[in-house]
């Protein structure tokens, strides 16, 4: 009996020939959304592979990027047939090396495929992949070294949560002021010429807090104090810092060296040589040679930037004419950072908006408002900005040593009855009461009760298994009834990144999310309307098999085609590559039988003549990564410039820079034939890029 793929290909030889059907029939396994059933076979891949069809590959379609993303998803589900890779072997050893560091077993060294790739090396003795075998077990070793070092040295220390709390906040002092994004030396470091960044540090502290020994008993006040009397003060006061002690930290930051280091070689090492293929590493004399072919440099950090500073400016525009300007303008020394604060927490809400389809929360059946829960947290960053960093730095310069700085900070903070410390900590009840008065709406009741909501939703409580969030989603910890916050994260954290993370990634399967993002489709479609396009938006096709459309807009004779995509902002390597492969692959995958639709059906419907129509396709998205690349002939861009340009906001940086933050009363015609040749040409990142460090250089000179 044929399986389902061995039918499909059958229609499709009928209908294209033997060519066109193995490249579609690759591209129905990889980008078809319905899945087929599967039978006695283990998944669809291994039902794909042990295909007839199969052997009817060619060199030419064994080297091609599809074929050896299927070849690597069945390596990655486990080899089952040894013949399947053996015979595509025989028509390219090098696309099936790819294959295998596509399908990211390397990773796992323990995993199954292994097996039988080293049979396969035993029983072919092919020079190429034998000596791909020898350069993945030496990484693989290296790995496990580095590991099995991390395992001794936590043994060693054996700490418990709290104690590791603590030595986090003073190595963040120590160590991670004033500077805020890379480190040219840890204690400790591994490899001196890597320079970490601040987020691979608090990676590491995050880790080591919540792998470290829970509290056998309920944290008190007075366990707690106990703990900071031992493990804390004496480094502030001098008194009662033992050897012993000192060992103690100097040993955590040891734990904090490895933990980067085995986190830099997972990303740097193992993820890019799996998922890069411009990346790779030989044995020279049982040293790893690394090589890196492709030097380009996408700017992601830059664009980024830009993009932050882009939603600031509309969260100050946004201030500038609510009534919520009122409720600070009386705040004293306190204006320009509640003003800061309530124009990134308004910012933040308006790329949700805009970007996401979100305008509330719902987290685990638990309704919260939008605004309230950013200005939590920005107003938090404000105060520990102004109140603990600055103060610090101020300090720092007159002794030039951080501890003592941090002393003196500390006792700053008792004469003025403040807590000062390098960790805040507060019993829920508390400091749900405290910051209560932040919320505008309700009795004093009914805010208490949903600041106690909002503290929940920042909170990852260290007792709780099934919390897998990490420190960018939930930056205050919790331990029985006690919130611990660290003024050093909140102060420097990147605020955008986390919210969108905490509900796109941590919260991905939300019930919402179907309707977030159809109302990302009509805010986008309206956005074209105003800038005057025709513009169907979620367009049913009346035939065919191209599914719903989420945008399409004509100008003239210019049509565009639109696939929206709404995802998380990504970090690692595999992350990135898996993008790329395969959310961005099938976007171009269902774009062409769009394009197809409006080719033969649409523009018949809706042009007299159509001889001279324009198709332009475009895969829309709220990533950076590969933008202004083409899949498949459909040009990938982001959801934002997009945003910016229809909103003809394109010299937005110099409005920042001159301090012209109202919003403008006259939007700027967008001419649609400009628009389109600005957007397919690049126009936007090229003049952005181009200003970007005059642009930093100006802002920084009116802040200093």
């Amino acid at each position: 009996m044929k399986n389902y793929y061995e039918e499909k290909f059958e229609t499709l030889f009928l209908k294209f020939g033997a060519e066109i059907a193995k490249e579609k029939i690759v591209e129905d396994l990889l980008y078809k959304s319905t899945q087929p059933k599967i039978g006695l076979f283990k998944n669809k891949f291994d039902m794909f592979w042990q295909s007839n069809f199969i052997k009817l590959l060619t060199v030419d379609e064994a080297k091609s990027e599809n074929y050896i993303l299927a070849l690597s998803q069945y390596i990655r589900y486990t080899i089952t047939a040894k013949k399947v890779c053996i015979d595509f072997i025989k028509l390219d050893v090098e696309s099936f090396i790819l294959a295998v560091r596509y399908s990211g077993i390397i990773l796992n060294s323990e995993h199954n495929s292994w097996n039988i790739v080293k049979e396969i090396d035993i029983d072919l003795s092919i020079h190429k992949i034998s000596s791909f075998l020898r350069v993945v077990e030496k990484l693989q070793s290296e790995y496990v070294s580095r590991l099995e070092e991390y395992e001794v040295i936590k043994k060693e220390l054996s700490i418990g949560q709290v104690t590791a709390m603590i030595f986090s906040s003073l190595y963040a002092y120590e160590y991670l002021i004033p500077n805020q994004d890379f480190f040219h030396y840890l204690p400790y470091q591994y490899d001196l010429n890597e320079s970490n960044s601040a987020e691979s540090v608090w990676k590491a502290f995050d880790h080591i807090v919540k792998t470290s020994r829970r509290n056998n008993k309920v944290l008190t006040e007075n366990s707690l104090g106990l703990a900071l009397k031992s493990k804390m003060m004496p480094f502030m006061i001098g008194d009662g810092l033992t050897e012993e002690l000192i060992f103690e930290y100097e040993t955590f930051k040891k734990l904090i060296a490895i933990r980067v280091e085995i986190q830099n070689y997972q990303r740097n090492v193992l993820e890019s040589f799996c998922f890069n293929k411009s990346v790779n590493y030989n044995l020279k004399e049982k040293q790893l040679i690394h090589t890196n072919l492709k030097d380009k440099d996408d700017h992601w950090s830059q664009k980024h930037a830009i993009f932050l500073n882009y939603w600031f400016l509309k969260g100050s525009n946004k201030l500038m004419s609510s009534d919520y300007i009122y409720s600070i303008i009386n705040t004293g020394e306190n204006l320009e950072a509640n003003a800061i604060a309530l124009s990134k927490a308004l910012g933040i809400k308006e790329q949700l908006s805009n970007l996401y389809g979100i305008n509330e929360l719902k987290i685990n059946n638990v309704s919260l408002d939008l605004f309230d829960v950013l200005k939590t947290i920005t107003l938090s960053q404000a105060h520990y900005l102004k109140d603990h960093i600055e103060k610090f730095l101020e300090f720092l310069n007159q002794t030039n040593d951080n501890l003592e700085a941090l002393k003196m900070l500390m006792m700053n903070g008792m004469m003025t009855g403040q807590n000062r410390m390098p960790m805040s900590f507060a019993w829920q009840k508390d400091k749900a009461k405290k910051m209560s008065s932040w919320i505008a709406i309700g009795s004093n009741n009914e805010k208490n009760r949903m600041m106690n909501q909002i503290l929940d939703f920042w909170s990852c409580n260290l007792y709780d298994e099934s919390d897998d969030s990490t420190f960018m989603q939930k930056p205050f910890y919790k331990v029985d009834d006690l919130i611990f916050q660290f003024p050093w994260l909140t102060a420097f954290q990147n605020l955008n990144t986390s919210i969108v993370n905490y509900v796109r990634k941590l919260y991905k399967n939300r019930l919402e999310l179907k309707g977030e993002t159809d109302q990302i489709e009509l805010n986008l479609a309206e956005k074209f309307k105003k800038a005057g396009f025709q513009v169907f938006a979620q367009y049913l096709p009346k035939n065919g098999n191209a599914g719903e459309i989420d945008l399409i807009v004509i100008y003239e004779n210019h049509i565009i085609v639109m696939e929206i995509k709404s995802s998380y902002i990504r970090s690692s390597i595999k992350e990135i590559y898996e993008y790329r492969n395969f959310t961005l692959k099938k976007a171009a995958y269902q774009l062409t039988k769009k394009v197809e639709y409006i080719k033969y059906d649409f523009v018949q419907e809706y042009f007299e003549d159509n001889k001279d129509v324009k198709i332009h396709s475009w895969i829309v998205d709220t990533s950076l990564e590969f933008d202004h690349e083409y899949f498949n002939g459909h040009l990938k861009v982001s959801l934002d410039e997009l945003i910016i340009a229809l909103n003809s906001d394109s010299s937005f940086m110099q409005a920042i820079i001159e301090g012209n933050l109202e919003e403008r009363e006259e939007i700027t015609e967008v001419k649609c034939i400009e628009f389109i040749k600005n957007i397919e040409n690049n126009k936007f990142w090229t003049e952005q890029l181009n200003n970007y460090e005059d642009s930093i250089e100006q802002m920084r000179a009116k802040f200093v």
